[in-house]
């Protein structure tokens, strides 16, 4: 667990980057410099965890857990401070925007924020700017494995044989079939019955999508707009695609399950919603919906994650009775299932100050009943921890938790790499070239994939 400063090539290799890594912004006040942190009798795991006697400590901590989530997060952090005492938490609600060059800023700069909410998908790169703490060591130390937690969870907070990361809330669970069943019934259909194929979903969307006068007004489903925000992704792996190699190097996405998934995004959105410029006119609207349009009728099904089910118990509690939830149809080729890609997760920036204390904050968050359980309890939102989900007080006054585990435990883990942010920005260009007609599904996929692939060599080239 070595904590060092950083040296004056790794400290400028870092400035560097956060001020020309446009990238790191486009995903989501510097401190003043201070003298490279020393390593300290904390930085090695003290026998079972133990001191014999506390100073006083005080560590910053950043999240991004905003809206009605602010004060389950108080409540969480004064528990975890009358636990240890001897610990003061100093919380800051970061904004999303830079939220990544903030952070490499600070610890540029030597500072940085003793803990912090980091996204899976940003890990590998962090890691490979030196910017992390390895966590295996204080993890063997108090007993923390990975069987504690799911395999799709645990599998995206390694990188290069260490963990890094330790998640919350759960990186799977983000693309759950949400479905009104009073809009299945008005169209004749059976609202106990979820389409589970492309076919299928194509027959009910046709039932349930609403024109006046040649103008959108009420969606089936928008299948261009899924919980982890990548959907050409979701609908890849659910044709029985992959998009890269194991070893991160080769792009897999030009194939014919690609060709295949990209072609189908296309004609639906084309032939059901009346075309991606239709659809976004109708979207345009969501301003004036106040919390979206799946709470005020206008959407008969949408794909997002768990944590709809607490946002819809606080906008429109009249809708619990009648919601139904699935996982994703598949395409002719593949399986039906969710991904687990990203999520969020805590870290331990380099150079921090209390590493004794931050992994205890970090361990609280993640792993522990009245921290990282009792905080997702409140949302009704499934843990990345198994033992959490098997309590009963985890799906209490959820009548889909069920359900929801059911989705969640067919979750696939989706690779990620230390360039994901770019890569992410090329596949959401190709996606949009395609469905808006810029270019054909065949033209915008070899142009995708080559594009990804080029930035994928000059990668590795440079880090060989």
């Amino acid at each position: 667990m070595e904590n060092k400063g950083l040296t004056r090539r790794e400290f400028m290799r870092l400035a560097a980057m956060t001020g020309a890594s446009a990238w790191l912004a486009a995903c989501a006040p510097a401190a003043a410099p201070q003298a490279p942190a020393q390593p300290t009798k904390e930085e090695a795991p003290a026998a079972g965890g133990k001191e014999a006697k506390h100073e006083p400590v005080t560590i910053r901590f950043w999240h991004h857990w905003g809206g009605n989530r602010v004060p389950l997060m108080e409540e969480q952090i004064n528990r975890f401070m009358a636990k240890y005492p001897w610990i003061k938490v100093e919380v800051t609600l970061q904004p999303w925007d830079q939220r990544l060059e903030k952070i490499l800023t600070a610890v540029a700069a030597n500072d940085p924020p003793d803990v912090t909410m980091l996204g899976r998908h940003d890990m590998p790169s962090f890691v490979e700017q030196n910017a992390l703490l390895p966590l295996d060591e204080w993890m063997k130390r108090d007993g923390i494995t990975a069987d504690l937690f799911y395999v799709a969870e645990f599998k995206g907070c390694q990188y290069k044989g260490k963990t890094w990361i330790l998640p919350l809330p759960t990186g799977g669970a983000l693309d759950l079939m949400w479905r009104n069943k009073r809009w299945f019934r008005q169209a004749g259909l059976d609202p106990e019955k979820p389409p589970e194929t492309w076919a299928e979903l194509e027959e009910v969307a046709k039932a349930l999508t609403v024109f006046e006068n040649g103008t959108l007004k009420r969606v089936g489903i928008h299948i261009l707009r899924v919980g982890d925000g990548y959907p050409f992704l979701l609908w890849l792996y659910n044709n029985g695609g992959t998009w890269i190699s194991e070893d991160l190097k080769t792009i897999q996405f030009n194939s014919p399950a690609g060709l295949a998934a990209l072609k189908w995004m296309v004609d639906f959105t084309n032939n059901i919603n009346g075309g991606a410029e239709e659809v976004a006119a109708f979207y345009s609207q969501t301003g004036e919906w106040e919390n979206g349009p799946f709470y005020n009728d206008y959407e008969a099904m949408q794909i997002n994650g768990s944590w709809e089910f607490f946002k819809i118990k606080g906008y429109a509690p009249d809708l619990i009775p009648e919601l139904g939830v699935s996982v994703v149809p598949h395409g002719p080729n593949g399986e039906s299932h969710g991904l687990a890609y990203g999520g969020w997760g805590y870290v331990i920036p380099r150079g921090v100050k209390h590493v004794e204390e931050a992994w205890l904050l970090v361990k609280w968050l993640t792993t522990e009943k009245d921290g990282a359980c009792w905080f997702l309890q409140q949302q009704k939102r499934p843990s990345p921890l198994k033992y959490c989900n098997e309590d009963p007080a985890s799906g209490e006054g959820n009548p889909l938790w069920k359900d929801i585990l059911g989705v969640m435990g067919q979750d696939v883990w989706v690779p990620i790499t230390p360039v994901q942010p770019q890569i992410q920005q090329v596949i959401s260009q190709m996606t949009e070239e395609a469905t808006y007609g810029q270019k054909s599904p065949e033209e915008a996929l070899q142009w995708g994939a080559g594009e990804a692939q080029r930035i994928l060599d000059e990668y590795w080239a440079e880090h060989a």
